[in-house]
């Protein structure tokens, strides 16, 4: 675990106690204690910046772990603990993204009678993992937040998907934010270095792993991603192994596990939430139930970027906004004519890029629509508040 360093969070500011919460003051008693704690939880230099109002107004840094219905777990200076959001931040929420999410560093301030902490804030973030939530609705919903790497994990056997792994990797575009894609049950491959082989011919340069967490093969190349200081999701389908795969990373068997099904191969759902687990290591790994389908949020997409082959190939194309569906010299169909570039590649590289043409153009009208109905409430409350003056200035 990396050594107590002063940070600038506990410069002798001497600010007020509130509450049971001390606000940061280096003279207290073990506070080099509480401190470690937040390290051991991922406070490092960048949330001393992003922190410092915060701090100024006399609240106390936490990390969300879980988050409940309407409650949140976190460990902050003084352990572990379970915080409501404030109604100033409920109420200037637009949708669900505004709310903290597992992964998110927040400004408490203890409840005046005892009771749960308060979330007055949630801290600038550094990514965000986001999908489109099921419904017409379509709204963002939030999975994680602040991540060092994104763990995408697949299994060697019937689950596994090439087209679904394209997909995985244009949705999951994050700054500051190194992406592993990870074999699962390599146990029950024949040949899992040809398996991985092939994976990578197709998805290029991305770091690909076979484990076991069964036998615990492979398991020591996950060792450099899961460093003390650097947190970790896990983003998958039901029955690939995650939580074999955790339970080997923590060497106990703290998650339920199921057997896939006979019939299809499929797994079946085990774990229910998210939680964010501190391994052995010192690095931090977020668990998530498993997904089947992962809708595209367009602020996080990225489809040259998942498809770097045929970004280089279109690179050629003699027109900018080459559809690379029916113009004339398109590089592209070129390629795919010649066999340089295969077809369910090609055709898993429209189907994306339509549907994010899609969820952009629905996004923008979401927007706009969303903008205009806070115009008209600020209109409304601006009216109200001049008839009630108006009334009081007239008597």
């Amino acid at each position: 675990m990396p050594a107590v360093r002063r940070s600038s969070l506990v410069k002798p500011v001497n600010l007020t106690p509130v509450g049971a919460v001390l606000v940061a003051d280096q003279n207290l008693p073990f506070w080099d204690d509480r401190l470690q704690t937040l390290i051991r939880w991922g406070w490092a230099e960048r949330w001393d910046r992003r922190f410092a109002n915060h701090a100024l107004a006399g609240y106390s840094p936490g990390r969300i772990s879980i988050e409940h219905r309407g409650l949140y777990h976190y460990h902050g200076l003084h352990g572990e603990g379970v915080a409501s959001v404030s109604g100033r931040l409920r109420h200037r929420a637009v949708g669900r993204a505004d709310f903290p999410a597992v992964g998110d560093w927040v400004a408490l301030r203890a409840s005046a009678d005892g009771g749960p902490a308060v979330i007055e804030a949630v801290v600038e973030r550094t990514n965000k993992l986001s999908r489109k939530s099921a419904g017409e609705t379509g709204e963002e919903q939030l999975l994680a937040a602040n991540l060092d790497v994104l763990l995408l994990v697949t299994s060697l056997n019937l689950d596994l998907n090439p087209s679904r792994l394209e997909r995985f990797l244009a949705a999951t575009a994050l700054p500051a934010c190194q992406r592993v894609l990870v074999l699962t049950k390599s146990d029950l491959c024949q040949s899992p270095a040809s398996a991985v082989a092939d994976i990578r011919s197709r998805l290029g340069a991305m770091p690909v792993e076979a484990v076991s967490g069964i036998t615990g093969d492979g398991i020591d190349t996950l060792t450099p991603y899961l460093c003390a200081g650097r947190t970790a999701a896990m983003l998958g389908s039901s029955g690939v192994g995650k939580s074999t795969l955790l339970n080997c990373l923590l060497g106990l068997n703290r998650q339920s596990v199921s057997p896939v099904r006979d019939d299809d191969d499929r797994g079946r759902h085990t774990t229910t939430r998210r939680e964010l687990v501190s391994l052995p290591s010192g690095g931090l790994l977020i668990d998530s139930p498993g997904i089947r389908e992962l809708q595209l949020w367009a602020e996080s997409v990225d489809v040259d970027g998942a498809f770097e082959d045929v970004a280089r190939i279109a690179e050629d194309c003699p027109f900018g906004d080459c559809s690379h569906v029916h113009e004339p010299g398109c590089a592209v169909l070129q390629a795919v004519a010649e066999g340089r570039l295969d077809q369910a590649r090609y055709r898993s590289f429209l189907k994306l890029r339509l549907e994010l043409a899609y969820e952009e153009a629905r996004t923008d009208t979401r927007v706009a629509r969303e903008r205009k109905e806070r115009e008209r409430s600020l209109h409304r409350i601006y009216q109200k508040q001049h008839r009630k003056h108006g009334k009081r200035w007239s008597a």
